[in-house]
Order: structure tokens, then C-alpha cells, then sequence
């Protein structure tokens, strides 16, 4: 085989010898990338991808992808110099070229729906005290930004917070995990809100209400005070005499919650026959008998209901 260009024996690459074909184009770098920063927060579009991370990394793998060339090659940057370097036939091929960088500024999809006040779900909280009001809040607004939406807007309402929340996924999925960290009410309904290219849009509402009790609360049941020993799909709960019983959750309607001031007591004196213990209000020593599940060393409370004295161990 002769080369086409020079004439010289021996294999060729597209009719050319080696020499010659070295000297072609062998990779070919862009002449220019166009990259779009949004004026709101952090993303940036190159080409028309809006982007949120390593914008070296992210910049580099978009030239990589539009380098044409069949060789295998490295590429690196220094500042808009394209270093490519590359292997044919054992010969190392350098590519150095200065790419333009066209910036403007534009609002990213997100923030332009931000600003639009565009939502697609509502997450109606209810019942949480101050401190878990606050715990819920932070809980939120971790899961929208880690999910890469967005609170369109934060409403307080009577008897709790309304949050309207740019995706449906994202309100769907702090709603569960809500539900299970506090073993919350979870209800959830859709409603037609238009047409989008002549399709039904719909947007969500989930309510989540959390109980007014917890576990180790008193409550007023059928006349009578119990302690909430656990709660589940039903809950489980504990008569001052030691019985037990489990209601539902829509029977907890019929129970008041009662605050039986709790309080510390000091281990004087134990024995066979029970603990001595002392209230730390009154300084008066109470007996009690040693419960089942008593343990040296646990943290001991008392509480008087209808003159009468209770150990309480948590």
C-alpha cells in the first residue's frame, strides 16, 4: 500500500501513511460553549441542561462529550484552555486549544416557577406544639432541598402551618415520613386544578395531624386515669392498678388528656417489701411496693392523683 499524500510504502490509515495521517485533525474541540447562570441561586445551564454541583467537573465532561475524535484521550483545562491529549499507534497526540465562553444570566425553571408562586401540593400540618412545630419546619425545608424543589410559599392558618410545595413527589414523601416519625393522621385528597395541553392537571393536599398525646401521657378514659404505654395501629394503655387494655385511635375522641404534674423522687430505702421514696416537693417519704419492671438506678417519678401517691418509672 502507498501512501496518497507522500507516496511512501507501507500500511496506511484512510490512504495515508502514519506521518500524514498525524498530521490531520484528529481531534476536534469546540470553538466556543455557551453557559447560562440563573439569577436566583446556584444552577447553570450549559447548553440548554440547568446544572447544580461541580461546575469545573460539569464543564469538562460537556467538552469531553463534544470533542470529536475515534481515539482514546485525557482532557484537562486551564482556565479556557482545552488540553487534550490522546494515543495512535503509540504516538502521543496534544491538543491545546482556547475555547469562548459566552455567560448570560437567566432565571433557572425552578426559580422561575418560585417566583410565579407555582405549586403542585399542599402540606397542611396540624396539632404540633411550638417545639415541634419548629422540628417539622426544619424537617421540610431539609427535604425540598435535598430533592432540589422548592416552598412556593408557608401559610399560618388556624390551628397550624400550610405548605405549598413545588412537587407532588417531594410533599408525598415528607408527608409518609412525618406520618411515621409521629405516628401522625395522614389524609390525603387531589383536585382537578386545570388543563395542561389538553391534559387534566391535578394538585394534592396532604393533611397531616399529629396527636395530641404521646407515649407515657395520662389520659381520662370511661371515667378512669390510664398511662399510654405504647402506640401503634391501636394504642395500649395502663389503669393505676396495673391493668391493661387496648383501644383504637378514633376511641382516644372520648379520652381527655390529663397532666398529673409529675414529678422527682429520691430512693431513701429498699427492701423486700417495696422502696422508700421521697417527694422532692414535700420532702415526705411515701412506701411503695417494688414494681415488676424496677431497675436500681432508674430516674423515679411520682404523681398524687385523688389524694392517693403513684410511682412512676419511664
Amino acid at each position: 500500500m502507498f501512501c496518497v499524500e507522500c507516496g511512501k510504502e507501507g500500511k496506511t490509515y484512510d490512504g495515508l501513511c502514519l506521518d500524514c495521517y498525524l498530521k490531520k485533525e484528529l481531534i476536534k474541540i469546540p470553538d466556543e460553549i455557551k453557559i447560562t447562570f440563573c439569577r436566583g441561586c446556584d444552577a447553570y445551564k450549559i447548553k440548554d441542561k440547568w446544572l447544580r454541583g461541580n461546575f469545573e467537573e460539569d464543564i469538562k465532561e460537556y467538552i469531553r462529550k463534544n470533542i470529536e475524535t475515534n481515539i482514546s484521550f485525557e482532557i484537562d483545562m486551564e482556565d479556557n484552555v482545552v488540553i487534550c491529549k490522546g494515543f495512535f499507534e503509540g504516538r502521543e497526540i496534544l491538543k491545546e486549544k482556547e475555547i469562548k465562553i459566552k455567560i448570560k444570566e437567566s432565571l433557572c425553571n425552578q426559580c422561575s416557577l418560585f417566583r410565579g408562586g407555582y405549586y403542585e401540593a399542599i402540606l397542611q400540618i396540624r396539632g404540633a406544639d411550638e417545639e415541634k412545630g419548629k422540628i417539622i419546619d426544619e424537617f421540610i425545608k431539609s427535604n425540598v432541598g435535598i430533592e432540589k424543589s422548592f416552598i412556593s410559599k408557608k401559610v399560618k392558618v388556624r390551628g397550624g402551618i400550610d405548605y405549598y410545595i413545588g412537587s407532588k413527589k417531594v410533599a408525598s414523601h415528607i408527608a409518609k415520613e412525618l406520618k411515621k416519625e409521629f405516628d401522625a393522621e395522614h389524609i390525603f385528597s387531589s383536585s382537578l386544578f386545570g388543563l395542561k395541553n389538553g391534559r387534566k392537571v391535578y394538585r394534592d393536599t396532604h393533611l397531616i395531624r399529629l396527636p395530641e398525646y404521646k407515649k407515657n401521657d395520662f389520659i381520662k378514659f370511661e371515667g378512669s386515669l390510664y398511662k399510654i404505654v405504647s402506640i401503634g395501629k391501636k394504642i395500649e394503655i395502663e389503669g393505676l392498678g396495673g391493668e391493661r387494655k387496648v383501644i383504637h385511635k378514633n376511641e382516644m375522641y372520648f379520652a381527655n388528656k390529663v397532666d398529673v404534674n409529675k414529678r422527682k423522687g429520691l430512693l431513701i430505702h429498699e427492701d423486700e417489701k417495696g422502696i422508700y421514696v421521697m417527694d422532692e416537693k414535700t420532702y415526705r417519704t411515701i412506701f411503695f411496693n417494688k414494681p415488676k419492671n424496677w431497675e436500681k438506678g432508674k430516674e423515679i417519678k411520682i404523681f398524687e392523683w385523688e389524694g392517693n401517691f403513684y410511682l412512676l418509672i419511664e
